[in-house]
């Protein structure tokens, strides 16, 4: 027996990061923060924050990629590509989420309190010249795990609020998956960071950015080659699997459900 409806997920083994916490300073109202400050490489980290409340480094990971890394060996753990980055809208008031949204329907927290009311998406806050304090972003969380890591069941997650960058991967993804005729999962790729010159759309001010990207290093005809070998292996897998849960479930048929007694301590 299964609880319904549960969504299960990958357990976050750390995270990919381009920014950290930096000086301290004073906003208007006289409360203390600390000022962002931005990177031109990766920095991975655990889950756990240190007396500067960043994230602490993963010095194994980083004795693998170096001190300043500016490229990893990644790979993905699906095929499809809304289940390796997850997209959305989402609007913020101080700390606190209170609009979310997928382009064209949102989730928003009422004014009056707790409850929350559907609304159009996107709204004026997505617009460049919107100058208030919740201005409503794109958001992307990439999920993948690193080559050279010995862990399975968890993932590193990349997360940003970059137009650049989510465009990019999306576009990227979505090149390799034509190229594979399909396959994704497994396929070696490089995630980069690099700068990139863009107007902006606020003020049309020319600046320099960092872009992270998704790269699969070699030829066109080599990664059709190795996502046809990726699909034979994959049908192979799923014949094995579909074996082996028959033979499963017909030897569980039988089996009673669990005891009390193995779930009393739990409660």
């Amino acid at each position: 027996m299964m609880i319904k409806n549960l969504n299960p997920t990958l357990a976050e083994r750390g995270k990919i990061k381009i920014g950290i916490k930096g000086e301290s300073a004073k906003s208007a109202r006289g409360n203390d923060y600390q000022l962002p400050k931005k990177l031109d490489h990766f920095r991975i980290v655990g889950m756990e924050k240190g007396a500067d409340n960043n994230f602490i480094v993963d010095r194994e990971i980083h004795k693998l990629y170096g001190p300043t890394p500016k490229e990893i060996a990644v790979r993905l753990l699906y095929d499809d590509i809304e289940s390796n980055i997850a997209t959305r809208y989402a609007c913020y008031k101080g700390r606190q989420q209170w609009c979310t949204g997928d382009g064209e329907r949102a989730v928003r927290i009422h004014p009056d309190g707790g409850l929350k009311e559907e609304t159009k998406c996107p709204c004026e806050r997505q617009t460049p010249d919107y100058k208030g304090k919740d201005k409503c972003k794109m958001n992307g969380a990439l999920s993948v795990i690193i080559d050279g890591v010995e862990v399975v069941g968890g993932v590193w997650k990349f997360r940003t609020t970059s137009y650049n960058t989510i465009m990019g991967v999306l576009g990227s993804l979505a090149l390799i998956k034509k190229v594979t005729g399909g396959p994704l999962a497994g396929i070696p790729l490089r995630m980069k960071i690099s700068p990139k010159t863009v107007v902006s759309p606020a003020d049309n001010k020319v600046q320099t950015v960092q872009v992270v990207s998704l790269e699969y290093k070699g030829s066109s005809e080599s990664l059709q080659e190795l996502g046809y070998q990726k699909a034979l292996q994959q049908e192979k897998h799923n014949q094995r699997m579909g074996n082996i849960e028959q033979e499963v479930k017909r030897i569980t048929a039988t089996a009673t459900d669990i005891v009390d007694e193995d779930v009393v301590d739990e409660f």
